[in-house]
Parts: C-alpha cells; structure tokens; sequence
C-alpha cells in the first residue's frame, strides 16, 4: 500500500511515495519514489488539475496590430476619422479606407476576401465590428462616399483625395517626420485587365508598359516620397499614354503648391529625379520652382572627359559609402552652369556585369540559333524581319557595343555571321560599368554629399519593386474600373506604404539592419491563441485566455518595440 511520508533534512521536509510490506513477518520499505519539496508538489497539483480547452482558434496578430498602432501613434486614424466622419452606427468610410490599405499588405487580394481575412485577425477584436459589415458591395458603397459621382474633374482645392494628402503632409511634418532635406520623384505604371470597350475609363490607356504588358491598358503613378523617412508625400494617378517628362510638369506644380502651402521653404528642398525627367523644359522649371534638384544625366549627355576618367582617379567615398568613387567639376549643361559629379560603384559594377553576361549568352545562342534556322532549304525570311529580331535582341543595354554581325545573302538565302568584340569589354569595364552622372544645381555640395543624396531614388526603387512583385504591399490586382476608384486605390494603397515605412523605422530602433522584407516576414509568423476552456462552475459563459505564438528573439524585440503586448490581452 502506497503512503505518503516526509522527512526532515537539515531544515527543510522533502516527500516521497513509500510502499511497506511485511517481509519475514515484519513491515519494511520495499520501494519509494522522490517527490520534493511541499511547494513542488503543490505545482504538481496544479499541473495535473489544470482544465483542458474544449477549443482553441489562431489569429493574425504581428503585421495587423503593428499597422493598426502606427495608423494610431502617427495620427493617421485621426486625421481619417475627422476627414469621413463615422454613421450613426457601424464602420465609417475611414474604417474602409485603413482596413484596405492593411489587407493590401498582409494579404493582398479582392474586396470579396476581406471579411473572412478581417475575421481571423486581431482587427475584429479591436474594432468589434461584424465582418459581415465589410463586404465588396460595402466598400463600394463606403468609396461613393469618399468621392462621389461627378467630382472627375475638381480643382485640387475641392477635391477630397487631393486635400486628404495636403493633410496628412502637414500631419508628418507636424509629427517631424518630413526631411527638409531630401525628397525623391519617380513614376512607374502598372497594367491592368480594363476592357478596350470599357469608354467610361479614361486613366486606363495604352502605352509603354515597363512591366512589357503593351498589349493591355495602364495607368500611370508618379510619387514622391520622403528620403530619409521613406513616407509618402505626394502621388498622381495619370493616365497611361503619357509620358514621364509630360507628367513632370504637372508633379511639380502639385509639389510646389504642398510645400507651399504646408509652409516649407522651398530652397530647403533637394529633389531627386531619374534620368527619364532630365529634359530642358523641367530643368528650367526646377529652376523657376526655386527648388534644389539632383538628376541623373543621360550618359551621352556628360562631359566626354569627365565621363571617360579612369576609375583610379575618382577619390574614394568614406567609409558610409563603401566601395564608391566620385568626383565633380562645373560644367555647362542646357545653357546653365550646373556641377556635374560622376560615381562608380563597384556594386553596381558587379550587378551590371552579371546582367550582361546573362544577356550575352542568351543572346549569342539566339544568333547561332536564327543562323542556322536561315540555313534551311524551306527557309524563307525577309531581311526586314531579321533586322528587326535581331536589333530587339540586342536592345538589352551595352550588347550593340560588344557584338558584331554581318547579313549577306546568296543564291537567294541569307547568311548570318556575328562575333564577340573582345576589344571592346575591357573599355566597356573600365570606363561605363558601374557608372552615373548626377547633375545638380547645389553647387556648393561635394561629390560625396550629391552622391548621398541621390541614394534616396533607391528608397521610391525599392518602393515600386515591392509594389509590382507584393513583397511590400500589392497594388495587384487591381479590380477597379472607374476613375474614381482607381484613384482611391492609389489613395490606400500610398497610405499602406506610408504606415508600413514607418512601422519598419521604429523596428529598426529595436532589431538594427533589418529590411522591410524581412520586417514583414517576422511579423507574419507573430500570431495569437484564443483558447476556449470550461466554467468554473456548473454555470456560466466558458472561460477564454489568449496567448501568443512562440517567438524568436527578433519577433521577442519587435513586440517590446512596437508596443504590440497591450493588444494581445
């Protein structure tokens, strides 16, 4: 028989479980069992009494909380709230607007999937609203009101998306987090499925698609952003047949007015343009907008002596640019004395010179390939059409300069012969590759400082890649059809980016070094348990308990960072 017994070492009882027989006639121990101190076996007790969950449901917890905090530590939610004020009962058309914006980025797909998405995440607990309450026909309903029927053509004054961005403007820079510094211009375009017949969309064109979807209509974005914090300032939906050095006039004006009326000086602006708006008209805009500039300049557009400098002679950047070179002089440029900086950088070297010798072999199989195609008896092929194959071939940047080929024909056939120019790879290395000419009206920076500056296109870069590919936030796919949804999904989609560049600047004070890829695929895996466990007693609603996934210690860092422990109870 089992019993319990205590004894006494030094000053503290230690129990074990003892079984006694009689062994010749007499009670002895023949087997005990440690059990430890009272208070382990009182831990025992409660592990062993502890109810079991009749149930336990998983929610989408780290991306969603992180973005529904930052919407409210900047001021976002506010500001959305007092601009669509709330119905009597319900969602406002704010609630739409956000809810859109974060579905974007965690999850990204068509209006029809966001109830079930919204109902398992830590959003309906939060908001308390039904997910019912956020249906595709809701959201219609919701963006009528945001922009109603008849307004295509406001003035920007009366015009709500276009006030709601000089708002939030003024609500970063009122939050300091606008540089004065440094602000970055870009445009892309993204394509859509827009019916040809569809005539009541007039954004929705077709031009030269940079994704290489020509045959389907676009539309055009072009973005400024803040350098340094990355968050959106400014953005214009265009239409799609119109050229990026068009649209820079339009920016411009809706730039200066911003600044303008946000009261920043605009000599204390430095905007960063690309190489595709450094056309002489904006250039002399820029200079009558009385902003400051850095544009990169078309390669033949460079000083030949400058641009041709060998890479030794460029001075070496400090160490907060490694592997750089760059140096400036004064040169005339459209009339105008401008400083002209050239940079190397062996990064950009080596990523260029991967990319073409991808091409060059893929290319030179191409050739060998329509070579022997040509060669056939039944061939028959126009010179026109080989011309055109193989110029579109060789399209590919720098492939012109380092192939040669020859198109003869005899006894009615053509001949191809091509070959690999050897002499010309050693000055493509030394003197193109891994090279930009910056111009800029900042005469008195240094290279370095001109350099540094125009890093922040990089930032609008990495932007538009996370755009198109959805690491970041997917403005695909795009169901909108009208103009005036289009341009509310380019509202919610920059406001996404926005919350997101801010989320990822306060996580890098907890977790250095790390990107927004990797920002968000920490967050994805934070999720949180809703475990469901019986009543107390005979009566009573059951008992819920909510706890949080497993974490690393970067998941463990960006918690405590974010603040996101407060809604996880």
């Amino acid at each position: 028989m089992a019993s319990l017994v205590a004894k006494k070492k030094g000053n503290k009882l230690y129990y074990y479980v003892v079984e006694s027989a009689r062994v010749d006639g007499k009670p002895r121990i023949v087997h005990q069992a440690y059990l430890g101190t009272a208070e382990k076996l009182a831990e025992m007790v409660r592990d062993r009494t502890a109810p079991v969950p009749l149930a336990a449901t998983t929610r989408e917890f780290g991306l969603p909380a992180a973005l529904w905090a930052a919407a409210q530590q900047t001021g976002v939610w506010d500001l959305l709230h007092f601009l669509w004020p709330s119905p009597r009962s319900g969602p406002s058309p704010a609630h739409y607007l956000l809810l859109a914006a974060i579905h974007r980025i965690c999850q990204p797909g068509p209006k029809t999937e966001v109830p079930d998405w919204y109902r398992s995440s830590i959003l309906s607990t939060l908001w308390e609203f039904p997910a019912e309450r956020f249906t595709s026909q809701a959201f219609w309903n919701a963006f009528e009101q945001i922009l109603p029927e008849g307004h295509e053509a406001l003035s920007p004054a009366d015009d709500p998306l276009e006030q709601a961005q000089l708002r939030l403007l003024g609500l970063w820079k009122e939050k300091q987090l606008v540089s004065r510094r440094l602000l970055a211009y870009d445009t892309t375009n993204f394509y859509t499925y827009i019916a040809s017949s569809n005539r009541r969309n007039q954004l929705a064109q077709r031009g030269h698609n940079k994704q290489g979807r020509h045959n389907l209509r676009q539309v055009g974005l072009s973005y400024v952003l803040d350098g340094e914090h990355g968050l959106s300032l400014c953005h214009h939906v265009y239409p799609g047949n119109v050229a990026d050095v068009e649209e820079f006039s339009t920016v411009l004006t809706r730039i200066t007015r911003m600044l303008d009326q946000n009261q920043i000086a605009r000599e204390t602006v430095t905007l960063v343009l690309d190489k595709g708006s450094a056309a002489l008209a904006n250039t002399v805009a820029l200079e009558e907008a009385g902003v400051g500039w850095i544009s990169a300049l078309p390669w033949n557009q460079a000083p030949a002596e400058l641009r041709s400098r060998a890479t030794e002679e460029l001075p070496a950047c400090s160490s907060a640019q490694p592997g750089v070179r760059a140096t400036a002089e004064k040169t005339l440029v459209h009339g105008r004395e401008y400083l002209c900086v050239v940079k190397y950088s062996a990064s950009f070297a080596g990523e260029q010179l991967h990319s073409l010798t991808t091409s060059l072999s893929r290319v030179l199989q191409s050739l060998r390939r329509l070579a022997m195609e040509l060669k056939k008896p039944k061939a028959r092929w126009k010179q026109e059409q080989i011309d055109r194959k193989i110029h579109r071939w060789l399209s590919a940047p720098f492939l012109a300069e380092l192939i040669r080929y020859q198109l003869q024909e005899q006894d009615g056939r053509w001949q191809l012969q091509f070959d690999f120019d050897s002499a010309a790879l050693p000055q493509l290395l030394s003197q193109r590759l891994g090279r930009t000419v910056l111009l800029t009206n900042r005469m008195d920076w240094s290279a370095e400082q001109v350099v540094a500056g125009y890093g922040g296109q990089q930032s609008i870069e990495r932007v538009f890649r996370g755009l198109k590919d959805g690491q970041w936030l997917g403005w695909d796919p795009m169901y909108h059809w009208t103009d005036r949804k289009i341009r509310i999904h380019a509202f919610y989609c920059m406001l996404g980016i926005s919350l997101l560049q801010y989320v990822h600047q306060q996580a890098k004070a907890g977790w250095a070094d790390l990107s927004v890829e990797q920002l968000l695929e920490e967050l994805e895996q934070i999720k949180q348990f809703v475990l469901l466990y019986p009543p107390q007693g005979e009566k009573g609603p059951p008992r819920t308990a909510y706890v949080l996934s497993q974490q690393s210690l970067a998941q463990q860092a960006l918690v405590k960072t974010l603040g996101l422990a407060a809604m996880a109870s």
